[in-house]
């Protein structure tokens, strides 16, 4: 396994991003957002597939997912050496909050850079929750080329589309790691 480098994690902005759907528009409303205590942890890549062959290149990490008030979350990927340690570099930090298209639950995330609050697009994950698995999707912005002028474009958009695999581009697969904050020294 390599390490990232914060140069390329940047450049992949939450986990790949940069082959990943982004807009300048969530999926939903962030009051209608909630916290699911469930995500709350550390969870480790275990798996990413990629069907439609992007070529998506994704190393062994962590996903810190940190409920930050009533509404949204913090994230933060910690990247891990070969033998599991984590690496502590500025990989960036993100927020994100949930909604909700039908029974899907919709991950709207976005890169926290100082001095540009809410000026970066919001990156797209439908995601699943079971028990101590969390998988989640993006949807291939090579394949996705239209640019969505409001939330509701967006949401017509994935009802249609949230299981098109033709469009994806990779599945990520995590564990549950820790439930608590990690006591590293």
């Amino acid at each position: 396994m390599k390490t990232f480098t914060p140069l390329l994690f940047i450049t992949f902005i939450f986990i790949v991003a940069c082959n990943d759907l982004s807009s300048p528009y969530p999926a939903g409303k962030l009051c209608h957002s909630y916290i699911n205590d469930s995500l709350a942890g550390y969870w480790e890549l275990v798996n990413v597939s990629d069907p439609t062959g992007s070529g998506l290149k994704v190393d062994s990490h962590l996903l810190v997912i940190i409920p930050f008030n009533k509404k949204e979350y913090l994230l933060q990927t910690l990247s891990l050496d070969d033998s599991g340690k984590v690496l502590f570099k500025d990989l960036g930090m993100f927020k994100g909050f949930i909604s909700t298209i039908g029974k899907q639950n919709i991950a709207n995330v976005q890169m926290l850079v100082p001095g540009e609050y809410d000026k970066n697009d919001y990156l797209i994950y439908p995601f699943c929750l079971t028990d101590d698995t969390l998988i989640m999707w993006g949807f291939s912005s090579q394949k996705v080329t239209k640019e969505f002028k409001s939330s509701c474009q967006l949401q017509k958009f994935l009802k249609i589309n949230l299981y098109n695999k033709s469009l994806y581009s990779s599945t990520r697969k995590y564990k549950k790691k820790y439930d608590k904050l990690l006591n590293i020294k």
